[in-house]
């Protein structure tokens, strides 16, 4: 029973992190096309960052093909649902393919608690209430399944 309800609260704070990052990079997704969820409230901020580029000058030096600030914006915003994504899809995979591997790599329960609760500290000081709610779930998730996996 405790490694059932182990691997199934593991499950869950996976589906949670699948689900966010995935919403995350397709709403970016659609900001390409039709800038409505990370856009910016002033209009006008929008247009400064499309004509201005991101001062990292050791990548871009004499280079004038050099990305607008907004396409960094978009890119990174994919990129980070990406991440979360593909967090929680990795770890789905491992509690659906053979949970026991959760306690035979000794450092997969903490590595998971430390990742959803970096995103939960993360939300806490730069993001807004349902972000937090989600982060502190899946964090709770994958914390009951390292002490019921223990």
């Amino acid at each position: 029973m405790t490694a059932s309800a182990a691997s199934t609260w593991f499950a869950v704070g996976a589906i949670i992190f699948m689900a966010a990052g995935g919403g995350h990079a397709l709403l970016t997704l659609v900001d390409t096309v039709r800038p409505i969820w990370f856009a910016p409230v002033d209009r006008s901020v929008k247009g400064v960052m499309e004509g201005t580029g991101m001062r990292f000058r050791a990548l871009f030096a004499g280079d004038e093909t050099r990305p607008s600030m907004w396409a960094f914006w978009l890119g990174f915003n994919v990129t980070h649902g990406l991440g979360a994504f593909a967090f929680g899809l990795l770890c789905l995979l491992i509690s659906t393919h053979d949970f026991a591997l959760v306690g035979q790599i000794g450092a997969l329960r903490p590595i998971t608690v430390a990742i959803s609760a970096a995103y939960l500290a993360v939300a806490l000081r730069y993001w807004f209430w349902a972000v937090r709610i989600l982060t502190g779930a899946a964090t709770v998730c994958f914390a009951l399944a390292a002490i019921l996996s223990a």
